[in-house]
């Protein structure tokens, strides 16, 4: 895998995080533009975007907005600029169109500039509608109205993006409804387009640790994911990194695997070995996402991955995408590693 930055100790939702390392990539963003705002080409220039710090002092009951994307960019070439505020929002808010209006207002007043707000629902249940609209009338003494786009992944036809050489929107099939064949395919077609477009080391590891993320396989789609990647990487000479970069993939999936028995086959031995030596070194997953989430604590909390089995490094890589401090995580491993 590339080099990866570990990214800063945080308390945010890790889910939150998944959206905003995505997007906080100007290539993937542009192409997230194209792909499922493609109105705003009409106005926005893509070739400059400059990002923005949006957090604001806050009470005690004032959410921290920190899966937020809040950038800038030029209007039609001239020098008035303009901010977009994306929200990723994981679960149903019953007032999400009016936090949105909230949010705009307070970074213009703020940046004193427009702001546009795109709401991104990424929740798989339910999957009612979510209106993009809401107007207060006071009959001709005052309105309100708030209005923007919604994109609820949950909801969309994933086949057009799958058959794109759109990477961000390849990467975000993975919020979609899709069969396992098509999950497979996600991914294969993710990381192929990533190298044939020949994208810098920081792009291509955004949009793999998305997929990574949501689209968890099964042995057999392990079995399928490693064909698949095999035939593309003789093929073509752009994709011989290929068999390496599916290595996260093969783990977590022989994990899976592995929790019920042995894994039946062999995936190029790649999948093969003592599940104890899975996680040791840097190319480790469970060790790479933890230093990732708390850089802070890596070292000393190494050695006690190490320590876990194969059930508990699966548990403990799902628990860590939802721990928010790093007292948490040792918590976690003490106990499962019977240190306390």
């Amino acid at each position: 895998m590339p080099a990866k930055i570990p990214a800063a100790e945080s308390p945010a939702p890790t889910h939150d995080d998944l959206i905003k390392k995505l997007l906080h990539q100007p290539r993937l963003l542009r192409d997230f533009i194209r792909a499922f705002l493609p109105e705003l080409a009409k106005f926005a220039d893509l070739d400059h975007i400059e990002y923005l710090d949006k957090e604001h002092p806050r009470g005690s009951k004032r959410p921290r907005r920190l899966g937020d994307v809040l950038f800038k960019t030029l209007w039609k070439k001239r020098e008035t600029a303009f901010l977009i505020h994306v929200e990723s929002q994981n679960k149903p808010h019953p007032a999400a169109l009016e936090r949105m209006g909230e949010y705009a207002l307070r970074d213009g007043i703020r940046y004193r500039l427009p702001v546009m707000p795109v709401l991104l629902l990424t929740y798989p249940k339910p999957e009612t509608p979510q209106p993009g609209e809401l107007r207060w009338d006071f009959g001709s003494l005052a309105a309100i109205h708030v209005k923007c786009p919604v994109l609820h992944f949950r909801r969309m036809n994933p086949l057009p993006h799958l058959r794109s050489k759109n990477v961000a929107a390849l990467a975000m099939t993975a919020l979609m409804k899709l069969e396992a064949d098509q999950q497979v395919d996600a991914i294969v077609s993710t990381m192929a387009e990533a190298l044939r477009q020949e994208f810098e080391a920081e792009d291509l590891d955004a949009a793999l640790d998305f997929v990574n993320h949501y689209l968890p396989l099964a042995e057999e789609q392990v079995l399928q994911l490693d064909r698949k990647v095999d035939s593309l990487a003789r093929k073509e000479p752009k994709l011989k990194p290929m068999p390496k970069l599916i290595n996260p993939f093969v783990e977590i999936g022989r994990l899976r695997g592995r929790k019920e028995g042995r894994v039946e086959g062999r995936v190029e031995g790649r999948v093969e070995g003592r599940v104890e030596g899975l996680f040791e070194g840097r190319s480790g997953l469970a060790l790479r996402l933890l230093a990732r989430k708390f850089p802070g604590i890596a070292r000393r909390a190494g050695p006690l991955v190490k320590r876990l089995d194969a059930e508990q490094l699966l548990a403990f890589g799902e628990e860590l995408l939802f721990m928010q401090t790093p007292a948490e995580c040792m918590d976690w491993l003490k106990r499962g590693t019977g240190k306390y």
